[in-house]
């Protein structure tokens, strides 16, 4: 009887599953916009790891880029999200970031010192942070509001397949050209989007009630940083049934400080070239990707379960590098499946982690989400300038059990 049960809820499940996505409404044109872009971000996004090693800098150096870089991008993304606000314009706000790219990453390829090249990726997160916040309030003026959560979603997959496809061209042309010549090849690459933007980006000039936004669990973020992808409002409050959640996130965050922008320098110091980081980023990149959509409808209610799960996974990630340091002749597969990990789990975290503080947030949803990303944000900028200082004293493996330590902490807040 149990059984029979069961089978009736999974077909009802599926059946309001499939009437639910019937309907596939048409998305507007300015969408694929962002592809020469993402192409560009996607591609680029290895280079800057890889260019400071080659300029003479460490894991210390790269660690504090990084640091620099998501903070520049947590404060560029409210601030041009409220200059959008008040003046109610979206499009020069995407252009101005469309723009950008081409610039900062034409000066990246004529820098000539870590702190150079550290002082433009810094800039360029500040003006890159425009396309975070405000492309999603013109995406939600742009469809139907019931039909939302498949505009953020179909909108956050296209960009999210364009940056898989610039990773899969910087493998591919790492062969053959240097690292400023790459910087200059993406930049070429990215101009399209200043033009497609300008001719298929129409305004929307409607003031839009952020608060009135809820979570959406099927976006897909840049896997390369892992930041926070856009803040729905500048005001924090804490919500009382959020508050061990949010320290487990913060630690959460640390820990993906601690390996995201290590991991390039663990293999290039390993002696492996620029095409293996690259194919370890797809490899990364793409199993998020394709994992999203059948995360999110298969979750339920069980949301804290999935949300463990992935943390789980993560652990997994972070064993899988440190069994690859302790046994130097499988440090490659086993960094890569590391990888694989890592961009798995990210599923289970990014989707379950958005519904849950939804869920818990009540009426103050708006202001809920604006702590969870701006948690998250401080927690990988602690993360990220950590990393380089314990790696100085201790090596990749000391930082990597810090890491593991911390996981192993968010799991033991989110089970009381």
């Amino acid at each position: 009887m149990r059984k029979v049960s069961q089978r009736v809820a999974v077909a009802v499940r599926n059946a309001t599953i499939s009437n639910r996505y019937r309907y596939v409404p048409k998305m507007p044109g300015w969408f694929y916009s962002f592809v020469p872009f993402k192409v560009a971000t996607g591609g680029s996004s290895a280079l800057v790891s890889l260019y400071l090693l080659e300029l003479g800098g460490n894991a210390s150096t790269v660690g504090m880029a990084f640091a620099l870089a998501s903070l520049a991008s947590m404060l560029g993304a409210l601030f041009w999200g409220r200059i959008s606000d008040r003046t109610l314009r979206r499009k020069p706000f995407i252009l101005l970031g469309f723009a950008s790219v081409p610039a900062f990453l034409v000066l990246m390829a004529l820098a000539k010192t870590p702190s150079q090249l550290i002082a433009i990726n810094t800039a360029y997160a500040f003006f890159l942070s425009s396309t975070l916040s405000v492309p999603i309030a013109l995406v939600l003026r742009s469809v139907r509001k019931h039909s939302w959560d498949y505009g953020i979603g179909k909108f956050n997959e296209i960009s999210g397949w364009g940056w898989v496809l610039g990773l899969v061209l910087g493998f591919g042309l790492s062969r053959f050209l240097t690292i400023p010549q790459l910087f200059l090849t993406f930049a070429a690459l990215a101009v399209p989007s200043i033009f497609m933007g300008e001719r298929m980006i129409r305004e929307a000039p409607i003031y839009l009630n952020r608060r009135a936004i809820r979570a959406f669990g099927n976006y897909v973020v840049e896997k390369a940083r892992y930041m926070p992808s856009f803040i729905l409002h500048t005001s924090f409050s804490v919500p009382e049934g959020l508050k061990r959640f949010y320290v487990a996130f913060f630690l959460f965050w640390i820990a993906a400080g601690l390996y995201f922008p290590q991991m390039p320098v663990l293999l290039s110091e390993s002696g492996f070239g620029r095409e293996i980081i690259y194919l370890a980023l797809i490899a990364n990149s793409a199993v998020a990707a394709l994992n999203y959509t059948r995360v999110s409808l298969g979750m339920g209610e069980n949301k804290e379960g999935t949300l463990r799960k992935g943390l789980l996974l993560r652990i997994g990630a972070f064993i899988a590098v440190l069994l690859g340091l302790a046994f130097s002749p499988a440090l490659l597969p086993l960094a890569v499946a590391s990888y694989v990990l890592a961009g798995y789990s990210w599923t289970f975290i990014g989707v379950s982690s958005t519904a849950i503080v939804s869920e818990r947030a009540g009426e103050k949803k708006g202001s809920a989400m604006g702590t969870y990303n701006v948690v998250g944000s401080a927690g990988y900028i602690t993360g990220s300038a950590l990393g380089g200082a314990i790696i100085s004293s201790t090596g990749f493996g000391g930082a990597l059990s810090v890491g593991l330590a911390l996981l192993g902490g968010s799991i033991i807040l989110l089970r009381k």
